[in-house]
């Protein structure tokens, strides 16, 4: 996932995505770094977000928007909140990339939604996402991303 945020970075590719987990975290960082835009799109309400020091640069240079639909009430994630969230960010996005979807997750149950809309959808060549390649997903290491270098 390292190796693929950079190329991303590199490519001035737009991503969209909560960036909540500890690996999407730390490709947010790589982000930062490249020459694309950022879209985040937190599980939570951004009234009274706590905006990092490494973001405000992005933030005022348009490289990094914070979008969310979520009230203030919606202070805290939760999974439904995170379901909502996936949604809009797939509604968003013109191409969709799952890194993992574990098996009867919530995710999965997305993904099987996804793949009739036409999107063209990724994920990692790997027998741990042999479910989501079976449902139409493309493996990564077949398939350039458009704006990537494949590597």
């Amino acid at each position: 996932m390292h190796d693929l945020a950079l190329s991303w970075g590199m490519a001035a590719k737009t991503v969209v995505s909560g960036f909540h987990s500890p690996v999407e975290k730390e490709c947010l960082r790589i982000l930062l770094r490249g020459n694309g835009n950022i879209i985040m799109c937190p599980a939570r309400s951004i009234e009274h977000l706590r905006i990092p020091v490494a973001w405000r640069s992005p933030l005022e240079e348009g490289q990094l928007i914070i979008l969310s639909l979520f009230e203030a009430k919606d202070r805290r994630l939760t999974v439904k909140l995170a379901q909502r969230r996936n949604e809009f960010v797939i509604a968003m996005a013109d191409e969709v990339f799952i890194t993992h979807a574990s098996p009867g997750g919530k995710l999965e149950s997305l993904a099987k939604e996804i793949v009739p809309s036409g999107k063209p959808c990724y994920t990692f060549e790997s027998e741990h996402n042999r479910i989501l390649i079976e449902m139409g997903f493309q493996p990564m290491n077949k398939i350039l991303l458009k704006g990537t270098e494949e590597g």
